[in-house]
């Protein structure tokens, strides 16, 4: 088993890049799984609804649920992953919490959790991030305002110093998608070009 984690504030386009990496991996017959975090499950569907609520209570709670969501699906990983897992979301929800706190959450969890075979954040400056968060239509959760991702990107910045590869995705196109490529083939995630 292979395990990817692709990381980053919200609206930087993890899932767009982890369904574009299923798509590669599927085209050479590997098997992949893609758990996006918050999930579907229980835990999942909680933080989901405490994200979009607002105050300090809700963020305690969408992080409680969030951290039993990641807990969740780590633990059907140990017992069931098989060919490529990609999980969307995962060690980075801890730049979402106050910075004197999200280091040592960090530290606490990659000591705790598996470390991803390949971790990729997916960097993009928060005024883009807004406008496409805006785009979408949903409701929006307590994140997603250009002062709060700014915020969390300078956390996430200061917490992947060592084991992370960071894919620049601010402007549209293609660009980004073709690093993050070069970077499956040269890990070995992908046979190599022809």
């Amino acid at each position: 088993m292979r395990f990817v984690a692709v990381d980053g504030l919200d609206g930087c386009g993890k899932d767009t890049h982890a369904q574009r990496m299923r798509t590669l991996f599927e085209a050479e017959g590997q098997r992949v799984t893609v758990i996006s975090h918050p999930s579907r499950s229980r835990p999942g569907r909680l933080s989901k609804r405490f994200l979009e609520d607002s105050g300090p209570v809700s963020q305690l709670l969408a992080t409680f649920f969030y951290t039993a969501d990641v807990l969740t699906s780590v633990r059907w990983l140990r017992t069931n992953g098989e060919g490529t897992v990609i999980f969307v979301r995962y060690l980075l929800g801890s730049a979402y919490l106050p910075r004197r706190l999200a280091p040592i959450a960090y530290r606490f969890f990659s000591r705790l959790l598996p470390f991803p075979d390949l971790a990729l954040f997916i960097d993009i400056d928060p005024e883009v991030a807004a406008r496409r968060i805006a785009l979408r239509g949903h409701k929006p959760e307590m994140f997603e305002t250009t002062y709060r991702l700014a915020k969390v990107r300078a956390v996430a910045k200061e917490l992947i110093r060592e084991g992370w590869v960071t894919i620049d995705n601010s402007e549209d196109g293609e660009a980004p998608f073709r690093e993050v490529e070069r970077v499956l083939r040269e890990r070995s995630f992908l046979q190599p070009a022809v």
